[in-house]
């Protein structure tokens, strides 16, 4: 019985409205139900009391009789109270119902409106979702837009600078060209007049046939051999026969300049591939020029999806960077490969360090920071270990939305574990992280040993989760 009262309470508690309006039914069926025995009661009461009138009367003489006559007048007023007082509550029972129904129905009108205000109060706050998330996409759009728009004007402007370079450069190089070439002439006549007549024809005759002839050979000869690089090719191996021997190359000009350095491969046709797809972004034109924090520039040469194929050297101003660029696209044009491999061996340092554990209450950061670039404003971004370590360097962003995007992209290709640790040339290790067709997106701090690259790898995953983006706003506003 207190478990069915139990549920009932629960019940009532659940379904209110409909609670209350099942109680004042009850009440009203009691109501009515005790003024039905309350009227039987009053009926009963009524006729016992008539009987008890009309016994003394019929055995009373007919003289009585005669002077009670009157008696039936005086029936109605006995009578009287009792049903007024039946009629007042009767209508008390009325006026009860009525009240009660009127409660009813007011509590369904406030259940009603409860439910519309809730309603009301959804849609709007659906409504302001909606909005606010239509113009957060108008604002990337836009950005995006805006982003696309600057990066086609600026690699347009590169261009056009560069073209307008380069036919200075062969206006200057066909101007110097004819220069060099009036004295050698302008001498063997003078030379000529200077000496006797009979001598003068057999000079002339050996002026004629030294100068007519050979002149013009050297000039036309000159640009092949002036343009002739080749792209060198590297397999370096270390002093530890179980670390396995990795591949790059090199683009050398004409004169042993060296104009860019490749990323490492694993294979010796990976190298070749490798310098087909660097020759291929070559003459594109995918580069970009960037300023190193300690103010050299750099040119980095990218794929079709803006991925960093390789980096060349670094140059003090931005022109020479771009007559670097300039150099890199003529020579890769003609440029044949070496067949000969060169040989490199690293001497590996001494490792016998542990992998360095962390405690769990660990809390790194991301910050996302700004630069100029000759007037261009570039975003990069890097996560700290908790003690102030740099662990990793992103490369630059044309907006801000794109930064905050490449951490994003970033934590998940670090979730993956697409790391890839590699000895560099000149004897330390390295991280690069990788997406997930292997193309680079950055690349870690260099380390001595290859224990230490592996502890840095191991603090960036779990930095990288759990770490807050913090912006810097003297960068970024």
């Amino acid at each position: 019985m207190k478990e069915f009262i139990q549920n009932c309470k629960t019940w009532a508690l659940a379904n209110k409205p409909l609670a209350i309006v099942i109680v004042a039914a009850a009440a009203i069926i009691l109501i009515a139900v005790i003024a039905l025995i309350a009227k039987a009661a009053k009926g009963k009461k009524a006729k016992k009391a008539k009987k008890q009138t009309v016994t003394p009367v019929a055995v009373a003489d007919a003289t009585a009789v005669k002077a009670t006559a009157p008696a039936p007048a005086t029936t109605p007023t006995t009578t009287q109270p009792v049903n007024d007082k039946a009629a007042e509550e009767k209508a008390a029972r009325l006026a009860v119902l009525e009240r009660l129904e009127q409660e009813r129905l007011a509590a369904e009108r406030e259940e009603e409106e409860r439910i519309a205000a809730e309603k009301a109060e959804q849609e709007r706050i659906e409504a302001e979702k909606a909005a606010a998330e239509k113009a957060e996409q108008e604002r990337i759009a836009a950005e995006k837009a805006a982003a696309e728009k600057a990066e086609q004007e600026r690699i347009a402007a590169e261009k056009a600078a560069a073209e307008k370079a380069e036919k200075e450069r062969i206006a200057a190089e066909k101007a110097a060209a004819k220069k060099a070439a009036k004295p050698k002439t302008t001498t063997a006549k003078t030379t000529v007049k200077a000496e006797p007549k009979k001598e003068e024809k057999s000079t002339t005759r050996i002026t004629g046939t030294s100068t007519a002839a050979p002149a013009p050979k050297p000039a036309a000869k000159a640009p092949s051999k002036k343009y002739s690089g080749k792209w060198t090719i590297f397999k370096m191996t270390t002093d530890n026969p179980d670390d396995e021997e990795t591949f790059f190359f090199e683009l050398r000009a004409s004169n042993g300049e060296k104009l860019l350095s490749s990323e490492e491969y694993t294979s010796y046709n990976g190298v070749l591939k490798g310098i087909e797809t660097h020759k291929t972004n070559i003459e594109k034109g995918n580069f970009r020029i960037t300023l190193s924090k300690k103010g050299d520039y750099i040119f980095k040469l990218l794929s079709g999806k803006n991925m960093l194929l390789c980096m060349g050297e670094k140059y003090p101003t931005r022109a020479r960077c771009e007559s670097a660029i300039e150099s890199t696209k003529r020579f890769a044009a003609t440029a044949v490969i070496d067949e000969k491999v060169q040989e490199q061996v690293i001497k590996v340092p001494v490792d016998d360090e542990a992998l360095e554990e962390l405690a769990d209450g660990y809390n790194g950061k991301w910050i996302i920071n700004s630069a100029e670039n000759e007037g261009d404003k570039v975003f990069f971004f890097e996560l700290y270990a908790n003690n102030g370590e740099k662990l990793l360097s992103s490369e630059e962003y044309t907006t801000y939305i794109g930064a905050v995007n490449g951490i994003q992209t970033h934590k998940t290709n670090i979730e993956k574990g697409n790391f890839r640790i590699s000895l560099t040339k000149r004897g330390d290790y390295i991280y690069k992280l990788l997406n997930g067709n292997g193309q680079l997106l950055c690349l870690g701090e260099h380390y001595k040993t290859k224990s230490r690259c592996q502890s840095a790898v191991e603090s960036v995953k779990r930095f990288a989760k759990n770490s807050p983006v913090l912006t810097d706003p003297e960068h970024t506003k």
